[in-house]
């Protein structure tokens, strides 16, 4: 495993960017300028996925590709680095910049006449850890400004002059899934139900009260309390927890990150479109419950990035630009 030079100073006519994450494989065919001429999405995501399987799945998604322009870079982010996967790529302590990042880019050898070139996560002291959300920050437009990557994991991740220098993870996504779908609070839930609005509200602003962190664990029975002695619907508990577990972290991520006020467009959103609508109906009740001097730091919405943000910060990281 070797370290990649930095790119040539002259841009690569097209590239063959990848984020592969732990579910799925997105792939974009760039021009020289980091404009998207073509896109792929496959579902063979990168956990799972037998290590001697890497390199076919390449070939299936991006082989024809790597053979009309065949001195187009390849390069990937996400969980094809991770321990297990293609290769790994050890992980990059903070602060960590673009030059940074692409100095510690690793080299998987491919069958596609050349290498793909695998970019590293990043690293705290805590420890905490992440993989692709460099690569979307780089990609995000922006050199100040606190980013909220909502998902599995959530990541919150801070700029600061174009350099990452804090991030910190929420286990969001995952929580909510667990007790959606296992124990005594699925059971109470019962089968999918059409999403309530009103119910997810309330589990913002439960979320929101003095004293909430410390009875987090007593709150969670709540959910089932209410179902099974109080004839609240199943429906309406499970919207609710979601609004109270976004709504936790919001709030938790706001407080920690905003010692210092954010530019107007510095609160940037980068996810899906259901799960970001989310955030930003979260977003009001949040800032409205924190003290004033918290709140006149925080914009008052989320900027959205676009789905491919993922693609310019790869092509940043070919070029150095």
């Amino acid at each position: 495993m070797t370290a990649t030079a930095p790119a040539r100073p002259d841009a690569p006519g097209r590239t063959i960017a990848i984020d592969w994450g732990s579910t799925r494989l997105r792939a974009w065919l760039l021009d020289s300028g980091g404009a998207v001429l073509d896109r792929r999405d496959a579902p063979q995501g990168a956990i799972g996925l037998p290590p001697d399987r890497f390199d076919g799945v390449l070939a299936e998604v991006v082989g024809d590709w790597a053979r009309t322009w065949p001195d187009a870079p390849m390069i990937a982010c996400g969980m094809v680095g991770a321990r297990g996967a293609m290769l790994e790529a050890p992980y990059v302590d903070l602060p960590a910049g673009l030059d940074t990042i692409r100095t510690r880019v690793v080299h998987a050898p491919t069958s596609l006449g050349r290498p793909l070139a695998i970019v590293a996560g990043l690293r705290t002291a805590a420890p905490d850890v992440l993989r692709g959300e460099e690569t979307q920050a780089l990609g995000c437009g922006r050199t100040d400004a606190l980013l909220c990557l909502p998902g599995t994991h959530s990541k919150w991740l801070r700029l600061r002059a174009g350099v990452i220098d804090r991030f910190r993870t929420w286990l969001t996504g995952e929580l909510y899934a667990v007790l959606c779908a296992h124990g005594s609070l699925a059971k109470a839930f019962g089968a999918p139900a059409p999403f309530e609005e009103t119910a997810f509200d309330a589990g913002v602003a439960d979320a929101q009260r003095e004293g909430a962190d410390a009875g987090w664990l007593a709150a969670l029975f709540g959910f089932r309390a209410r179902v099974v002695g109080a004839g609240a619907s199943g429906a309406a508990e499970r919207a609710r927890l979601s609004g109270w577990l976004l709504g936790t972290e919001l709030r938790q991520a706001l407080v920690s990150f905003t010692a210092a006020p954010l530019p107007n467009d510095g609160l940037v959103l980068v996810g899906e479109p259901a799960l970001a609508a989310l955030y930003e109906r979260a977003l009001p009740g949040v800032r409205a419950a924190m003290p004033p001097q918290l709140r006149a730091a925080v914009p008052a919405r989320f900027v959205r990035a676009d789905a491919e943000c993922a693609a310019r910060g790869l092509h940043r990281i070919v070029t150095g630009r």
